[in-house]
């Protein structure tokens, strides 16, 4: 039996991918795979690591997530998705590096995992869009916190999933990952939960290329942080109303999400420096990419 967790990142289509996954769940079941519920594996996973932080038996750990994971039944392959192994949503940059903790994470996983064969899968996305997306989601957890505060000590033009990849591998080219790009997504997602399963027809899926990781915008969560700093808004039932008219009246538009903030010439930067990191991360050790066919 092996192990292969999507590892997110957020807001590059996960919740589609799980409904994929759920969809398929008769065809997966009948190849032997397993795929336990996200808030069931999230909870059994953060049991063993707070098991090994204390110092219990290796082993002991490792059998017990398995047997948690499994429902103790027998499958060849166990397959997570689980985007809150990178990070947090609110925190997903730090001063140099995307998820700065990642490596730490992976680590105490692959210690978890003792022995059991591990590929990680990520996709990335273009940090002009990917930022201001998780921004504008997650202030609908924290309406306290500014998008300004939330990039304030990010070197923007400096980020690069390249080395957020070499420390999830943590830096050893050992641990193998798949790697694509959100907007490359709708167009492959057969071929991502074929890689992901190993099951053999991609076109035996069912499911829908149906518009991912539509939400609030920037310009939007931007105004309604501004609202929300100056207005009373005391209950849930409150913030709840005023959140659900600025998805309406500033709905993002799917990968067009810096609008009307940072300067043209940072846009441009991060998007042509994603473009010359992907090329690096085409060629990087023990590192498959899936791409979405060249239109002649």
């Amino acid at each position: 039996m092996d192990i292969r967790i999507h590892i997110g990142v957020h807001r590059t289509g996960t919740q589609h991918l799980r409904k994929m996954l759920a969809l398929n769940s008769d065809l997966l079941a009948a190849n032997g795979v397993c795929v336990p519920e996200p808030e069931f594996s999230e909870k059994a996973f953060a049991r063993a690591v707070r098991q090994l932080k204390a110092g219990e038996d290796v082993e002991q750990i490792n059998a017990d997530l398995l047997s948690t994971l499994t429902q103790d039944k027998e499958y060849r392959r166990i397959v997570m998705v689980d985007p809150n192994v990178s990070g947090t949503l609110m925190r997903p940059i730090g001063k140099e590096f995307f998820y700065p903790r990642i490596g730490t994470t992976i680590n105490r996983i692959v210690t978890a995992l003792e022995g059991l064969p591990t590929r990680l899968f990520v996709c990335i996305r273009n940090p002009a869009t990917f930022i201001p997306s998780c921004y504008s989601t997650g202030i609908k957890a924290k309406p306290e916190v500014s998008f300004d505060h939330f990039v304030s000590e990010a070197n923007l033009p400096g980020l690069r999933w390249s080395d957020f990849l070499h420390r999830a591998q943590m830096k050893k080219a050992d641990l193998p990952m798949t790697v694509w790009r959100f907007e490359d997504y709708p167009f492959i997602w057969r071929d991502v939960v074929q890689a992901l399963t190993g099951i053999e027809n991609r076109e035996e899926l069912v499911g829908s290329t149906a518009p991912v990781n539509a939400g609030l915008s920037l310009r939007g969560a931007i105004l309604m942080h501004r609202y929300l700093q100056e207005n009373n808004v005391a209950t849930r039932a409150e913030f709840e109303r005023v959140r659900a008219a600025f998805d309406q009246k500033f709905p993002s538009h799917l990968g067009h999400n810096h609008d009307l903030h940072w300067p043209e010439e940072l846009t441009e930067g991060m998007s042509e420096n994603y473009e010359d990191d992907w090329y690096y991360i085409e060629r990087m050790e023990n590192v498959e990419t899936i791409t979405a066919p060249q239109v002649p």
